[in-house]
């Protein structure tokens, strides 16, 4: 029998056909609700990237934790060939899966056998935290030993989102149309905080001073800030263009840019960037 099955959700950006990188991981996606009711799963073979951001354009989509019964299949499942298996899934600050698989895992027929981490992770946040995870595994980590040192981790990000256009977050009701019209009037572009729950960090007039202001936040949070993840939904190559040379005129280097899983795209709308910066 195999030692350690590890499970990841789709709110880590990793997609179906990225398992062929790595052994012995399994995928689950989370819900894309729709208001007429109707439901898909977050997969590229089901919404294609385009077809996500055509439909966010004109409707709300919201986001749904992965049904519990198939949890407990896959559990099932993979406990006839895996003596333990380690899940690795969404911020238990942006959803109340983290608590409801946590709960599942402590009944008699999982507990000391299914590891729920509490990762405080989305998208590529998330992501670094799965690639270490992978790798202590491999190393010969005990699964009762991950939580420690993800704790650890957790301390080392610091995380702020800045959505251009606050559109998608006045539809799905999560600032007052009053408000919006008003930060549009004057020009004004808030920064969110990310550290496992998403919170109101600043505001500014401009996109452009908005990445400056978190650029110097970051740089006196880390002592290793020159390297950047830049993390973006989709957006137009002028602005992108923008960024990145914002990002380089400061002083810094972009490690890597990278996609932002659906989960937070469907709050915040295309043109949104997050910007990333890990202690080495």
């Amino acid at each position: 029998m195999k030692k350690v099955a590890i499970i990841v959700d789709s709110s880590s950006g990793i997609k179906r056909k990225d398992l062929e990188k790595y052994d012995d991981m399994y995928w689950m996606p989370l819900l894309l609700t729709f208001p007429d009711g109707s439901e898909v799963d977050d997969d590229d073979d089901i919404i294609s990237f385009d077809e996500f951001y055509d439909i966010l354009a004109q409707q709300v989509i919201k986001t749904s934790q992965i049904p519990m019964g198939k949890m407990i299949n896959k559990w099932d499942e993979l406990l006839k060939t895996y003596e333990k298996i380690v899940f690795v899934g969404l911020s238990k600050g942006l959803s109340g899966q983290h608590e409801n698989i946590y709960m599942l895992s402590q009944q008699d027929e999982y507990k000391d056998r299914v590891f729920v981490i509490d990762t405080d992770g989305v998208s590529e946040v998330l992501k670094h935290m799965i690639d270490h995870i992978y790798q202590w595994l491999k190393e010969g980590v005990a699964p009762e030993e991950i939580q420690t040192k993800v704790d650890e981790l957790k301390k080392q990000f610091s995380a702020f989102i800045i959505p251009k256009s606050l559109e998608t977050l006045k539809r799905g009701g999560r600032i007052t149309p009053a408000a919006a019209a008003l930060a549009s009037l004057l020009k004004i572009t808030p920064i969110l905080r990310y550290d496992g729950k998403i919170d109101k960090f600043e505001k500014t007039r401009t996109f452009k001073k908005a990445i400056e202001l978190t650029l110097h936040q970051i740089k006196k949070e880390r002592k290793n800030w020159k390297e950047i993840i830049l993390i973006h939904s989709k957006t137009d190559e002028e602005t992108l263009n923008d960024v990145k040379k914002i990002i380089t005129d400061y002083g810094c280097e972009i490690k890597k840019t990278v996609i932002l899983a659906n989960v937070i795209a469907a709050h915040t709308g295309p043109n949104t960037v997050v910007l990333v910066c890990w202690e080495k």
